[in-house]
């Protein structure tokens, strides 16, 4: 790396880009081809212009396949992929180049057919051929251009022959790993388990064959064989290697063990060049990316979190093109900055469409990150998957179901996708099904896919939400235990019962015992996840008050500001009130002097603004919604006729506390607040969703729902016609940081 160049970069942005071409272009009379070509590659790596040095490097050396592959990279297209691919066939060699470059654009035939027939006696037959099996094992049965639709029968065939070809002529290290991958795409993380298992003993000392199997355990969510993997690597290549270290490293960010994963980073930084430490311009990608993974769970405070993103623009800067980077620095922004202005920039930036799409969606903007998916820019199938699988996660969380479908785009006989693929849109079909309130058709989707994919937490949670949905709680129970023992041994520790595993024992105890669903916060959550409520008007009453409330405790960020304006926006003729820890004890002592005590001795936020915000709703009524709920729009039309308004929350079926509207003086949060505030009083140390939130909300709404009386005027508004109106559970800063009820 040119350190005076990196140095630059790090510290501030170029006043002209540019610069370094032009100055390249000068002295390359006097440079080798090998240092001109290094050099080149050094300006691509920092994202920076490479013309007119390129152009005056690709005349003075016309049969550089190395230089028309940087020209294709800079510049992906028609023009430079025919110059390419002529310097290939011209000299018959490194077809491998063009393939990968066919690949890059998504042309896997194209790709493939580059291969086919290669010169044995091509100086680069065995890379070429390398990359003949690569390419093969990760078309699967487009290898041979075979539709998707083939019989499975086809597809097998094909498959043994890729495996044979891998057998037969890719020896070492490279076709072990190719092996491996042909056994993990086919038959699963289980096939690729049973090989581990039976073959790992016998491994090679090569850095690329842990690594790559190190993250396709990870990938599967088996961290006992990851351990076990990281054991052997470190065995093979010694506990100073610098792999090792980083795969440590790796284990102990996913731990969120800061302090370990600190620790060794800053070990590392003294072994890299033995004198104490290098400056962070000489430093890796990777070293970056896990220093900042470990930043973010570090930055509690708002300077911490103006370091992570000061270190992280500079990061991102010293090597635009690396996507793992890219998306760390949007995560940053998204702890820092004014969300509108970052939307603005991540709107207009069509090059990282992805990632920017993923962040919009997260920041609550689901219709710009529609709007960016729409793209059509050429890119590999993985990036075509992960496209398909955000489009399908947005239209799910706007209830468009079918269109959700639709956008997997699953194959007629599913069993083709590759494993890590099929794995992906079991899981996102199975989320549909639950949506439609089918677990039938999720637990059918579900199956197949866990005998292949036995360690993937995500579909055990699936699994447990089905389960919970059909009535079989015993079982919900097992899967959240297979859960909870694989998320144990990525931790190392046992992860504290979380809200699902409360709604599940709950409902399982409950029928143990013979309890009613009034007296069971499970069993009611799973009455309103399978039967919502229709509404049924009442007239005459005076309508909820225009009047919009929230809680917030501590410094107003910008997210923060950017909610209260966004709710007094679209409301203009309610009145908006924002309380904080002070105002609401003050409005407790006016209002509900017998609650002033049980409120100070709160030691979380959460509990304190769950008992406050019931209170507000039995006597002054109104909206209540959290800062974190960001409005697309007026919500008005849910309150007409209405004498409450409540959400049923997508995953168990319990009713939301973020968002509450009501007519002062219901007896539902009447008796709501008499039973959250005995629980608060009995209970050391509380666990707020329980206690003092939706759990103790659904008791008491499925109550208030059998009372003919209380019946009329409840609106229970659905997960999906909620999300169309308001985005939820935005990512405020403060939900990373230990005081947050549910860290």
């Amino acid at each position: 790396m040119d350190r005076d160049l990196a140095q630059a970069l790090w510290q501030a942005p170029l006043p002209d880009p540019a610069a370094p071409a032009r100055a390249l272009c000068k002295r390359a009379a006097r440079m080798d081809y090998t240092d001109l070509l290094a050099e080149l590659r050094r300006l691509q790596g920092h994202g920076l212009p490479l013309q007119p040095a390129l152009a005056d490097a690709l005349s003075r050396y016309p049969w550089s396949i190395d230089l028309a592959a940087l020209a294709f990279h800079a510049a992906p297209g028609a023009e430079t992929l025919a110059r390419l691919g002529g310097v290939v066939q011209q000299q018959d060699r490194r077809h491998g180049v063009l393939a990968w470059a066919y690949w890059t654009l998504g042309d896997a035939a194209q790709a493939l057919k580059t291969l086919a027939n290669l010169n044995p006696a091509s100086p680069s037959y065995p890379a070429d051929r390398l990359a003949r099996a690569e390419l093969r094992c990760l078309a699967g049965s487009q290898a041979k251009g075979i539709a998707p639709d083939t019989a499975t029968e086809i597809a097998k065939e094909i498959t043994a022959e890729i495996t044979a070809e891998i057998t037969a002529t890719i020896a070492g290290a490279d076709g072990l790993r190719l092996s491996l991958l042909q056994s993990w795409r086919e038959g699963g993380g289980d096939a690729l388990f049973r090989r581990f298992d039976l073959e790992s003993s016998g491994f090679p000392a090569d850095p690329a064959l842990w690594n790559w199997l190190f993250e396709a355990l990870v990938t599967e969510g088996d961290y006992r064989r990851a351990r076990h993997a990281l054991a052997l690597a470190t065995e093979r290549l010694g506990e100073d290697h610098p792999d090792v270290r980083a795969l440590r490293i790796r284990m102990a960010l996913d731990a969120g063990d800061a302090v370990r994963a600190r620790a060794l980073l800053d070990d590392r930084a003294w072994l890299d060049d033995g004198t104490g430490g290098s400056p962070p311009w000489q430093w890796a990608p990777r070293h970056h990316a896990q220093h900042l993974r470990c930043a973010l769970i570090e930055s509690h405070s708002d300077a911490a979190r103006a370091r992570l993103l000061d270190h992280a623009t500079r990061a991102h800067r010293l090597y635009p093109a690396n996507t793992v980077l890219h998306g760390l620095w949007l995560t940053a922004r998204e702890r820092v900055e004014d969300w509108d202005c970052l939307a603005g920039d991540l709107t207009s930036d069509k090059s990282n469409f992805l990632l920017n799409a993923s962040t919009l969606s997260h920041l609550g903007l689901d219709g710009a990150a529609l709007e960016l998916l729409s793209e059509t820019a050429q890119s590999p199938p993985d990036r075509r998957h992960q496209k398909r699988l955000l489009r399908a996660r947005i239209l799910l969380r706007l209830g468009r179901l079918e269109a959700a479908l639709e956008a997997l785009d699953p194959a007629p006989d599913p069993a083709q996708d590759p494993w890590p693929q099929r794995a992906d849109r079991a899981y996102w079909t199975a989320e549909i099904h639950l949506a439609r309130r089918d677990p039938a058709a999720a637990t059918a989707v579900l199956a197949p896919a866990l005998a292949l994919g036995p360690t993937r937490m995500g579909l055990w949670l699936n699994a447990a939400r089905a389960e919970f949905m059909a009535g079989r709680f015993a079982q919900a129970c097992d899967a959240l235990a297979r859960f909870d023992g694989l998320k144990t041994a990525q931790l190392g520790h046992r992860p504290a019962a979380d809200l699902r595993n409360r709604i599940t024992e709950d409902a399982a105890l409950a029928v143990t015992q013979g309890r009613a669903a009034t007296d069971s916060p499970g069993l009611a959550a799973r009455h309103f996840a399978l039967s919502p409520p229709a509404f049924r008007s009442v007239a005459g009453p005076a309508p909820i008050p225009r009047l919009v409330s929230h809680y917030w405790e501590g410094r107003r960020n910008p997210p923060v500001e950017r909610g209260i304006a966004a709710w007094a926006r679209h409301h203009p003729d309610r009145r908006q009130q924002v309380f904080d820890r002070s105002t609401a004890r003050d409005w407790l002592k006016a209002q509900a002097p017998t609650l002033v005590d049980l409120f100070d001795a709160q030691s979380l936020p959460a509990t304190r603004a769950d008992l406050f915000r019931v209170a507000l709703m039995a006597r002054q009524g109104g909206l209540f919604t959290d800062l974190d709920e960001y409005p697309r729009g007026p919500v008005d039309a849910w309150f007409t006729d209405a004498s409450a308004v409540l959400v049923i929350e997508e995953g168990y079926g319990t009713i939301a506390n973020n968002f509450l509207a009501a007519r002062p003086g219901l007896a539902l949060f009447t008796r709501l607040q008499a039973r959250i505030a005995r629980e608060l009083a009995r209970t050391a140390d509380p666990y707020p969703w329980w206690h003092s939130g939706p759990a103790q909300l659904t008791l008491e709404a499925l109550a208030a729902l059998r009372d003919p009386h209380e019946a009329s005027g409840l609106r229970f508004v659905s997960q999906a016609e909620y999300d169309r109106c308001v985005a939820t559970n935005l990512p405020f800063a403060h939900k990373h940081t230990p005081d947050h009820w549910r860290n």
